[in-house]
């Protein structure tokens, strides 16, 4: 377990040494002590080579955590620079840059976000009909029949479409048709992606929706699961979804180039709906339209306040591979009420996206939905507008081997999920939120009474549940049930500025658990974040879990009563707190501010402010285990090959420590902890009596310390664009 805690205010022109090293050179450790690289020869370690699913930035990250903060920031970074107005407004990329960055590229390096290699040769005439046209050409389909050696006289599919095609504007016609052709090369990647997968294997795994809930502790193995995980080609799949990323943004900005320029098109009167061989294509003005579709391969609606249900933006099944759903402006509904049916940008065996650009909008569903993937990649991405989101599970930024994305770039916005969501990497997944500006709020639900998701082990009536939401990394623990043990992805979550509030239950807000990885970046903003165990820079077995917080007033409280978290590890985890600036309230009911056992490593950092930090029971302030397992049994006798690390440093400021009886709410100062002080754990005399040495923990308040910035936490990269409120 890895724990860091650091609080500090620095002078913009001394050269000190950076106040970590010295924390460092106090202890008598360096960076080489840092994290862990797991050796075949550490007897009952599960050996990360043997570990499947592995995200590949974990182990280097496991073994070098100074440079987690600068992989995190570089992801936030990516969203605030592609996602910027000025961006957007000058380039037709800045959604697929930031899907690639904070998505792709973490699950396949392979990929660099230059772009998605869109091409279209679009017919002079008739474009649109020779685009859909084409569609049967390459499905093997046919589109004008015959019989007896002459044309049939029906179905008259080119008499019918035509027809059809009079009610959508010759200038509406080209730019449709060329995102059509772009599509179908999508489409043509996903089949590539699924070349070598057993049939019979896909449609067993379509019907699971309770991966997440199974996987924890290794309930359930699903054999047929990974068999279609060994054969499906996931980087086809990921270029079909960084496609759909290029194709909506071109679209959608060029229809909105067009609505600026005051032609005399009839936006209401645009009408299209049309079943192809690949999944239906509609296009809708821009009246309040219906939008009921279960097997749409494109839908393009113009304005309007519009109704959505079913799988708007997801794959419907496994014969339509790629769906797109794009909605140009409105307050819109989307709605889902069927838990089986996925939804609202999410994809399995394939790739889809759903693309809302502006209105207050209200997204509802139940399961695999709002930007969530399981063997596929699935986008959801919503520009503008106040809107609310409201699922059960796996969905808000979520994936299960493969990638989901949920992107809001504007607005003052509202998550609710029961869990598994809102930046969840389950097994193998990359799940990440992202949310640029507003005042934003997210809620997982910690009641079981509510919602039924309970954690008998860490809630003392089993009232709390596990939510692994808000930056949340969760694998599959197999050495307790069948020896498949396979990793759990990178959960992240994205917050670049205003004033935020963060509610869940158990295992949330950056944590991870059995190699996977949870993070929690909110740059700005007077913040809250509220839990109620196993929170906050948490985790346990073999994972990383990190919250950074770079300004603002900030509230930390993790209060169930066998609450462990704000800086808490178990069994080689990586936990790091960092908030920069501010006047922050720290308070946990039992172990955290900066605890670390077996063998796991902590910072708890806060650089500056006049800060107050509340306890109850529990061990603090860079308490570690070291008298436990010392010298190790032999089912522990690995943790010789490894150092534990738990530091909490407040950098500087007027701090208050306090302690509190939390059944009668009475607080008294707290005499492990005050201003200027400074406790090692073990002390040299303990450590003297250790068979095992190699435990290095501290708690420091400084009074005043004004060295230079900490380099593990320097920014070492800066946006490009001012934010807007600037």
């Amino acid at each position: 377990m890895f724990v860091l805690l650091v609080s500090a205010s620095f002078g913009q022109n001394e050269t000190k040494t950076d106040v970590l090293q010295q924390i460092y050179q106090s202890l008598g450790i360096t960076e080489s002590n840092l994290g862990w690289s797991p050796k075949s020869y550490w007897i009952r370690y599960p050996d990360p080579k043997q570990i499947s699913y592995k995200i590949p930035v974990f182990d280097d990250l496991f073994a070098q955590p100074q440079y987690i903060y600068d992989y995190v920031s570089t992801m936030a970074l990516a969203a605030e620079d592609f996602l910027h107005p000025d961006y957007l407004k000058a380039n037709r990329d800045g959604i697929l840059k930031t899907g690639v960055y904070c998505g792709v590229m973490p699950y396949n390096s392979q990929f660099r976000a230059y772009g998605a290699s869109l091409w279209s040769e679009v017919a002079k005439e008739q474009p649109l009909l020779n685009a859909i046209k084409d569609l049967y050409q390459i499905s093997n389909s046919v589109f004008t029949y015959n019989r007896m050696g002459e044309k049939g006289e029906f179905p008259l599919n080119e008499k019918d479409l035509m027809i059809q095609l009079k009610n959508i504007d010759y200038r509406l016609q080209p730019l449709i048709a060329s995102a059509i052709i772009n599509m179908t090369e999508a489409w043509r990647f996903t089949q590539i992606g699924m070349r070598n997968v057993n049939y019979q294997d896909a449609v067993k795994c379509w019907r699971l929706r309770h991966l997440g809930e199974t996987q924890f502790d290794g309930m359930e193995y699903y054999p047929y699961l990974e068999d279609a995980a060994q054969k499906i080609d996931m980087a086809s799949i990921h270029y079909a979804g960084i496609k759909l990323m290029a194709i909506s943004q071109e679209l959608s900005d060029t229809i909105l180039k067009l609505k600026a320029s005051k032609s005399n098109i009839d936006w209401k009167g645009q009408l299209l709906d049309w079943q192809t061989p690949l999944g239906r294509i509609v296009v809708r003005g821009s009246k309040d339209d219906v939008h009921p579709y279960n097997d749409a391969f494109l839908v393009l609606d113009l304005g309007g306040n519009d109704s959505w249900y079913g799988s708007a933006g997801a794959t419907p099944s496994l014969s339509v591979s790629v769906s797109l759903a794009i909605d140009i402006s409105g307050n819109d509904e989307y709605i889902n009420d069927d838990e089986y049916t996925m939804s609202q940008g999410a994809a399995m065996f394939g790739a889809a996206m759903l693309y809302d650009v502006s209105g207050n909008d209200t997204y509802k569903s139940k399961r695999l939905s709002q930007g969530a993937a399981m063997l596929g990649i699935g986008i959801l991405c919503d520009l503008e507008g106040n809107d609310n989101y409201e699922m059960w599970t796996s969905g808000q930024g979520a994936a299960y081997i493969g990638v989901g994305l949920a992107i809001d770039n504007k607005g003052d916005d509202k998550y609710k999920i029961w869990g598994d969501g809102q930046g969840y990497g389950g097994v193998g997944g990359v799940g990440t939120l992202i949310n640029r500006s507003g005042n934003d709020h997210y809620y997982a639900e910690k009641d079981t009474a509510k919602a039924f998701r309970i954690d008998y082990w860490h809630s003392e009536k089993g009232q709390y549940n596990y939510c692994y939401a808000q930056g949340c990394g969760i694998g599959r623990r197999g050495d307790l049930t069948d020896g498949h043990a396979w990793a759990g992805g990178m959960g992240t979550l994205i917050d670049l500025s205003g004033d935020d509030k963060y509610e869940a239950g158990g295992w949330s807000q950056g944590c991870g658990y059995w190699y996977g990885m949870g993070f929690l970046y909110d740059k700005n903003g007077n913040d809250e974040y509220l839990s109620t165990h196993w929170s906050q820079a948490a985790g346990a077995h073999f994972a990383i879990g990190c919250l950074f917080d770079e300004g603002g007033d900030d509230k930390h409280i993790n209060w169930g009563k066998l609450a462990a978290g704000v800086a808490f590890a178990h069994d080689y985890v990586i936990a790091i707190l960092y908030n920069k600036g501010g006047n922050d309230y720290y308070k946990v009911h039992n172990d955290g501010f900066a605890y670390a056992i077996n063998m796991s490593q902590v910072f708890f950092i806060d650089t500056e402010g006049d800060d107050t930090y509340v306890r109850g029971t529990g061990k603090h302030y860079g308490w570690n285990n070291f008298e436990s397992q010392n010298p190790p049994s032999v089912s522990s006798v690995y943790h010789l090959y490894s150092d534990q690390i738990s530091i909490f440093a407040d950098l500087a400021g007027n701090d208050n420590y306090f302690i509190e009886d939390f059944d009668s709410k009475k607080q008294s100062v707290d005499t492990l902890m005050k201003n200027n002080f400074e406790i090692f754990f073990p002390d040299n005399i303990e450590k003297q009596k250790l068979a095992s040495k190699r435990y290095y923990g501290i708690g420091k308040d400084f009074e005043s310390e004004r060295g230079g910035e900490i380099e593990m936490f320097r920014r070492k990269s800066k946006p490009k664009y001012k934010t807007e409120s600037e």
